[in-house]
């Protein structure tokens, strides 16, 4: 695979870390920070993907069986809270 080099700062603390997770792995830094950006790139994908299919699911349902009420709504924003599927800025809703 072709790579390119890429240059960026992190906080003396961060790079310890990285550094420590990387022998911990016993693979060298840039590959850790590209497995690691890759899992995060792919888990922001999977989560744009799952928020899509959430809100067409409310969606159809609404076309079905009229608007989720504002109570509803709040129990599943708590719930997805509560499960650690949804921050406190993360909620947009359907509609």
């Amino acid at each position: 695979m072709a790579t390119r080099k890429l240059s960026i700062s992190v906080p003396p603390e961060v790079e310890e870390m990285i550094k420590a997770a990387a022998a911990e792995e016993g693979i060298p830094v840039s590959t850790w920070l590209a497995k690691a950006a890759l899992e995060k790139a792919e888990a922001a994908a999977k989560y744009a993907a799952g928020l899509a299919a959430a809100e067409e699911l409310v969606a159809e349902s609404e076309r079905v069986h009229g608007p989720i009420s504002e109570d509803d709504r709040q129990r599943v924003r708590d719930f997805l809270r509560e499960v650690g599927i949804l921050d406190t800025d993360e909620w947009r809703t359907a509609g």
